[in-house]
C-alpha cells in the first residue's frame, strides 16, 4: 500500500463515524451486533473508544484493524463544529459524506498505487460538503472507469 498519512485515519480528529456509521455483526471479529446508525456500546462521550487498547481481547478485533483511510477526520472537518448527536438531519448527512468520503479515500489509493492520478477525485477548490454530496458520485465513477481502462490497456500490452 502507501505510508502516505492523507490515506490513515486519526481518530482524534473524528467524531467515532465508523462506531456510529457502519454496522457489524457479531462473529470471530466483533462479540455483539451492531446496526448502522446506533453508537457503539464503547464509544465515549469523547467519541474515543473505552477499551481501544484492548480491543482484540474483548473480541473487537474488527475494530483493532480498521482503518478508514482518512475518511472519518475529512467528514469531520467538512462539518466545522457540528456532532452527529446534534440533529437528524445532520446525522443523515454526515454518515452520507463519510460513507462517500471511505469510498473516495480508498479510489484514491486504488489510482495511486496504479500508477494513475487522482485528479478526477479533486474538485479545483477541494471538497466542500455541497461538492462532495453533488458531485462525489459522480467523481468515483470517473475514477472507476479511469481505473478499467488502465487494466484493460496493461492487458492489452501484455
Amino acid at each position: 500500500m502507501t505510508d502516505d498519512a492523507t490515506f490513515r485515519g486519526d481518530c482524534t480528529r473524528c467524531l467515532g463515524l465508523c462506531c456510529v456509521a457502519l454496522s457489524f455483526d457479531r462473529g470471530p471479529h466483533f462479540a455483539f451486533d451492531k446496526p448502522a446508525g446506533e453508537a457503539c456500546q464503547h464509544l465515549a462521550a469523547d467519541h474515543s473508544c473505552a477499551i481501544h487498547e484492548r480491543l482484540a481481547a474483548e473480541g473487537m478485533a474488527g475494530c483493532a484493524r480498521y482503518d478508514c483511510r482518512g475518511a472519518g477526520q475529512l467528514a469531520t472537518a467538512l462539518f466545522a463544529g457540528l456532532d452527529w448527536h446534534d440533529s437528524p438531519s445532520v446525522q443523515r448527512q454526515m454518515f452520507r459524506a463519510f460513507g462517500l468520503l471511505r469510498e473516495i479515500q480508498l479510489m484514491r489509493l486504488a489510482l495511486r498505487c496504479a500508477g494513475l492520478s487522482p485528479q478526477a477525485l479533486e474538485p479545483s477548490g477541494g471538497w466542500t460538503l455541497a461538492t462532495l454530496l453533488a458531485n462525489g458520485a459522480t467523481a468515483l465513477a470517473t475514477a472507476r472507469a479511469s481505473l478499467a481502462a488502465h487494466g484493460s490497456a496493461r492487458r492489452l500490452a501484455s
